[in-house]
């Protein structure tokens, strides 16, 4: 199991078929993670509007949205 406190996946081979896979500690949760986002279409589908949005050059610098936060917080909304 060294290989995967390395961060390698290891194959489990069980009479000549792969069985399983053991994987690093918190892949898995990473890859679960990576499946839940995926299986949600409308965040799929904001993700890609906001990617276009930023490759058209449809862009806020961060120090408009802190501004605004900040301003958010002192107003209490």
């Amino acid at each position: 199991m060294r290989h995967t406190e390395h961060g390698d996946t290891v194959a489990v081979i069980a009479h000549g078929d792969h069985v399983a896979d053991v994987v690093p500690s918190g892949e898995l949760d990473r890859l679960r993670e990576t499946i839940e986002v995926l299986s949600d279409t409308d965040l799929v589908r904001d993700l890609l509007e906001g990617l276009a949005d930023a490759h058209a050059g449809h862009v806020v610098p961060a120090s408009d949205i802190a501004a605004d936060l900040a301003a958010r917080r002192a107003t209490g909304g």
